[in-house]
């Protein structure tokens, strides 16, 4: 048999080579207790978790820029409340021996006077993420074509500078910066991302595919992970319900369980095995319909039973010791 034969009937799992971890999405968004969601997580096998951020900045962001429907008036955050965040995360990483695998960040990048303050919020994360040990910064953002209008071949210019900028200051701290393509950002269809990669300089900023963001755009996130599997650095594993007719905020209320909407995740498995990868797929699902941890109990049969993978196969980083 060849040896391409001897790889098709590998089961999945002995050939995967990237852990998988869950994002806290699902309960931060719902004002629910985190130190239960990282106990849960812990509890069923999960070695990462990711989170947002939550800075000012990112929070004024999405309610300029992105489509979330009514929302209540801003509340006020303080340093006190953002350093207890982190300190919160830090004690149960401790705790329970799950590590904090990113934070998600949004900025606009392309506004010169805004750009200061955001560089400098970046940056400050990026020591807080070293300080956890966390191996990535993802990045999102940029103001979208239905707000600012057609981007121009200046504005990819202005936009992939910024995040070069970014990326190399995290290098040097040995944390991988990406970008992550969503809905109501300045990358949401697969020719936007097409441009940005013609102009981005791989070497010092990658990529986080989430298919279940691109498809809502008619965009094929199986060819766009295949295409430029060489700077994807990082994943999300999430999966939407797809309607033509959904707007606004019902897009987001779209995504679902893995396996229960219209994202071909064995296709999408199947490039990152085929290609060694070795980084990190977070989980990711936002507002539940059902129970955080109801959801994450089907994705996790889903990535077991359906996909045959495990959460940290032999070998791959994961729990703290």
């Amino acid at each position: 048999m060849s040896k391409s034969g001897e790889t098709m009937t590998k089961p999945r799992s002995e050939r995967q080579r990237f852990s998988i971890g869950y994002h806290l999405n699902s309960w931060d968004l719902t004002g629910q207790p985190l130190r239960p969601a990282i106990k849960f997580l812990a509890e069923q096998g999960f070695g990462w978790f990711e989170i947002l951020a939550f800075t000012s900045l990112s929070d004024q962001y999405a309610r300029k820029y992105m489509q979330l429907g009514n929302q209540a008036p801003m509340g006020v955050t303080t340093d006190t409340d953002i350093l207890r965040r982190y300190a919160l995360l830090s004690e149960e990483q401790t705790a329970n021996g799950i590590r904090l695998s990113s934070l998600y960040v949004n900025a606009i990048f392309t506004n010169p006077v805004a750009w200061e303050y955001e560089r400098d919020v970046l940056v400050g994360l990026a020591r807080l993420l070293k300080g956890f040990g966390a191996p990535v910064l993802v990045l999102g953002g940029g103001p979208s074509e239905g707000v600012a209008g057609p981007h121009t071949k200046q504005d990819y210019v202005d936009f992939c500078r910024a995040l070069e900028d970014i990326g190399r200051r995290t290098k040097d701290l040995g944390i991988d910066t990406v970008y992550h393509p969503h809905l109501d950002t300045f990358i949401e269809r697969r020719d936007q991302l097409d441009r940005m990669m013609d102009e981005l300089d791989t070497s010092v900023a990658g990529l986080c595919i989430d298919p279940a963001h691109l498809v809502h755009t008619n965009s094929d996130p199986v060819d766009a992970l295949k295409t430029y599997i060489s700077a994807v650095r990082y994943m999300h594993f999430k999966d939407s319900a797809v309607d033509p007719a959904l707007k606004g905020y019902d897009r987001y209320a779209a995504f679902c369980e893995l396996g229960a909407g219209v994202v071909d995740l064995p296709a999408l498995v199947d490039v990152l095995l085929d290609n060694d990868y070795a980084g990190l797929a977070i989980i990711e699902l936002d507002a539940s319909q059902k129970t955080a941890e109801q959801s994450a109990l089907e994705s996790i049969a889903y990535i077991r039973d359906t996909l045959g993978l495990v959460l940290t196969p032999p070998g791959a980083p994961g729990r703290v010791p």
